[in-house]
C-alpha cells in the first residue's frame, strides 16, 4: 500500500476545506448599502452608498460619482421606496455585479464612490442646485473623497437636473467648477444658450446622449446644448451620442457598452478628467493659459475693431490665434501673436482695421508648446453703416477685380470713398481713394502682384460701409 506524506494529507485537506470558505474571505468585492431613512435635506431622505472593493483596507481618496435617476425612482428614501433607485445605471449594475472595477485609463486604475441620492420631488427653480449641491457636500464629508475628481451623472429628470446644476452661475455661484465631468442620457433641460456658455467658459467636459426619435426628451435637447457649448469654444469639445432608435431612453446603451471614437467607456472618459480651478487636467496636463479677461470692441470712430485679452498666467503657452467670422461658424485667421509665456499677468491686443460690415464674430485659441490647441469663447461685434451690398468679380481673381456697389453714402461728386484691401490676417495692404460718383461704384482695381490667397476689400464712404472677401490665384 502506498503511504502519503503526511504533509501532503494536511495539505489536501487545506484545498478541500478552502473550497467551502466564502470567497470574501480571499478577495475584496464591491458593496452597495442601502442608507433609507437618512436625510441629507429637503429633497433627500435616502441614498445607496456604494464603496470601492479596496475602501476599508486603505486611506486614500477615491474618485466621487453621483447618479441622479429618472421621474418614475422618485421616493421618500424608506425602505419600501428606496429600491426604486436600483432599476437603471450605475446602481442596477453595482446591484446585478456588473459594474466595472477597477476602471482602467491612462496607464491608471481607478474605483469610484457611487452615491445614488433618492430625490421625493423633481426640484426646480434653483432648488435643483440646492439639492445637488447638498449631495455633494455629504459625501465629501462622510466619504474620502477626491474634490479634484467629481463627476456627475443622470438620466431624463435626473439628466435635466445635472445639466442645471453643472450649468449654474449667478456671478457669485459656479457650480461647474466643482465637477470634472458630466454624462447626461436624455436630459430633461431645454437648452439654454447661457447654461451653454457657462459650462464652455469653465472647460467642464460634457457627453450627451440620446434616442433620435424620443418623445419625451427630444433628441434636438442634448444636440443644442452640446452645439451651443462648442460654438463657445468648449475646450474639452462637448460630445453628443445620438442612438438611433425609437423610444425615452438610451441609459441601457449609455451605461452598458458605450464607447467613443478613441474606444473610452463613459467611465473611462470621465476619468481621464481632472479639475484644477477654473482649468481641468487632460491626461495629466493642465491646460497652460488662465485667461482673466478677454473683450472685442467697436472703436469709438466706428471704423475698427480692437480686441484685447489678458491670462492671469502662462505655462507652456507657444502662441494665440485669432479668427474672425461673418457667420459665427466659418472662421478664417486674422493673426498669430506669439506668447510670453510668463507665470505673470500678460495683455494682448489686435486691432482689427478692416472689419466686416454687419456682425463680426471673433474666436481666440492658444496653442502650446507640444501642438495642443485650446479654444476660447467666441465674442460678436456688429460694425454700423452698412447700406447696401459690395459685389466683388470675378471671384476668383487673377490680376483684376471690379468693384460693384450702388446706395447711399457711397460719395458724391464732390466727395470720395476709400477702399482697403487687408489679407486673412487683416493687414492692410494697399489702399485707394476713388472720387465720388454720384451715389454709386464701379471700379476695376489692378490686383497685380498680389500673392495668392484670401483678401478682404472694405469701402468706405460718408455714411457707409461694407466689405466682401474674394480669393487671389
Amino acid at each position: 500500500m502506498k503511504r502519503y506524506h503526511p504533509i501532503g494529507r494536511r495539505n489536501s485537506f487545506f484545498f478541500l476545506f478552502s473550497l467551502f470558505i466564502p470567497f470574501s474571505l480571499f478577495s475584496q468585492t464591491r458593496t452597495q448599502t442601502a442608507r433609507s431613512n437618512t436625510v441629507i435635506d429637503a429633497f433627500c431622505h435616502g441614498f445607496y452608498e456604494s464603496l470601492p472593493p479596496d475602501y476599508n483596507s486603505t486611506s486614500k481618496k477615491y474618485p466621487l460619482m453621483v447618479f441622479l435617476h429618472g421621474q418614475g425612482e422618485i421616493g421618500d428614501g424608506s425602505p419600501a421606496q428606496l429600491p426604486s433607485v436600483l432599476v437603471n445605471g450605475p446602481p442596477m449594475k453595482i446591484n446585478n455585479g456588473t459594474f466595472p472595477d477597477p476602471v482602467t485609463v491612462n496607464g491608471q486604475s481607478y474605483n469610484f464612490i457611487v452615491i445614488s441620492p433618492q430625490l421625493n420631488t423633481w426640484p426646480v427653480w434653483g432648488d435643483e442646485q440646492t439639492a445637488v449641491n447638498d449631495i455633494i457636500n455629504y459625501a465629501i464629508a462622510h466619504y474620502r473623497v477626491d474634490t479634484s475628481r467629481m463627476y456627475l451623472t443622470g438620466l431624463s429628470m435626473g439628466g435635466g437636473i445635472a445639466w442645471e446644476y453643472a450649468s449654474y452661475n449667478d456671478g457669485t455661484v459656479d457650480y461647474v467648477k466643482r465637477l470634472a465631468g458630466l454624462l447626461v442620457v436624455a436630459g430633461a433641460s431645454y437648452p439654454e444658450s447661457e447654461r451653454a456658455a457657462a459650462m464652455a467658459q469653465d472647460h467642464l467636459p460634457v457627453w450627451a446622449t440620446n434616442n433620435q426619435d424620443d418623445p419625451t426628451v427630444p433628441a434636438y435637447y442634448s444636440i443644442d446644448y452640446v452645439q451651443e457649448m462648442n460654438d463657445d469654444g468648449a475646450n474639452p469639445a462637448a460630445a453628443v451620442t445620438i442612438f438611433p432608435v425609437s423610444g425615452h431612453g438610451g441609459w441601457v446603451q449609455t451605461y452598458n457598452t458605450l464607447t467613443n471614437a478613441s474606444g473610452l467607456t463613459v467611465y473611462q472618459w470621465m476619468l481621464q478628467f481632472q479639475r484644477v480651478g477654473n482649468n481641468v487636467v487632460i491626461g495629466g496636463s493642465i491646460l497652460p493659459v488662465e485667461l482673466t479677461s478677454y473683450t472685442a470692441a467697436l472703436s469709438p470712430d466706428r471704423s475698427q475693431v480692437d480686441v484685447n485679452w489678458s491670462t492671469a498666467k502662462e505655462e507652456n503657452n507657444r502662441y494665440f490665434t485669432l479668427e474672425r467670422s461673418s457667420d459665427g461658424r466659418q472662421f478664417n485667421t486674422v493673426d498669430t501673436v506669439g506668447a510670453t509665456n510668463q507665470a505673470g499677468a500678460q495683455s494682448y491686443s489686435y486691432v482689427d482695421r478692416s472689419p466686416l460690415a454687419g456682425k463680426n464674430y471673433y474666436r481666440l485659441s492658444q496653442t502650446d508648446m507640444d501642438g495642443k490647441t485650446t479654444y476660447f469663447s467666441i465674442l460678436e461685434v456688429t460694425v454700423p453703416g452698412q447700406t447696401t451690398a459690395l459685389r466683388v468679380s470675378p471671384n476668383p481673381a487673377r490680376n483684376s477685380i471690379t468693384l460693384s456697389m450702388a446706395g447711399s453714402g457711397m460719395g458724391s461728386s464732390q466727395g470720395s470713398v476709400q477702399v482697403t484691401l487687408s489679407d486673412a490676417q487683416g493687414k492692410t495692404v494697399r489702399v485707394w481713394k476713388l472720387a465720388g460718383q454720384n451715389g454709386a461704384l464701379n471700379q476695376v482695381l489692378d490686383i497685380t502682384g498680389l500673392p495668392s490667397g484670401s483678401y478682404f476689400v472694405s469701402v468706405t464712404g460718408s455714411s457707409a460701409r461694407a466689405t466682401a472677401q474674394f480669393v487671389k490665384e
